[in-house]
């Protein structure tokens, strides 16, 4: 924790104080995110790429999940008693933590994809590379494919 202090600056310090502040005074608000952010809350723990590619997607499906039901707290009235309301039934959690599956199941799909495309682009060049290489020994004969063995001082042992 000294750490972390440490390295925050003045200006992240006063956002950090606003922002504990704004959580008492949006208390429900505050607690129906805390619970329903949960899943956002773990891919941000595992999530050890520099990117946070997963948190990004696992966060925003997350937080569509929770809007709905955030928006239907301000409706009420933004009581602690109406979150809890919101909270203690099962659809909301299992419509929220649902968007939250959808947003590692996206991440997931993606990274299939990415590195699908990647695969081919690299055979797609290892193939012209050969083709580059077999141009080159066709053009300037076998002594520059590297396949010729060559003595201690870097000549060939089989001359044409």
């Amino acid at each position: 924790m000294a750490k972390i202090a440490k390295k925050m600056t003045w200006g992240g310090r006063v956002l950090v104080a606003v922002m504990g502040i704004a959580s008492v005074i949006f208390l429900p608000t505050t607690i129906l995110l805390i619970v329903g952010m949960l899943p956002t809350i773990v891919a941000r723990a595992i999530d050890r790429t520099p990117e946070k590619l997963k948190v990004i997607t696992v966060g925003c499906m997350n937080f569509a999940g929770c809007f709905p039901f955030w928006f239907e707290i301000v409706q009420k009235g933004h009581k602690i008693d109406n979150a809890l309301d919101v909270l203690t039934e099962p659809l909301p959690i299992v419509v929220m933590y649902s968007c939250a599956l959808i947003g590692y199941l996206i991440e997931w799909i993606c990274t299939i994809i990415v590195s699908g495309l990647m695969v081919q682009r690299g055979k797609a060049r290892l193939e012209l590379i050969k083709k580059t290489q077999t141009d080159f020994t066709t053009r300037w004969g076998n002594e520059v494919s590297g396949d010729l063995p060559l003595d201690d001082y870097g000549f060939p042992l089989e001359n044409k």
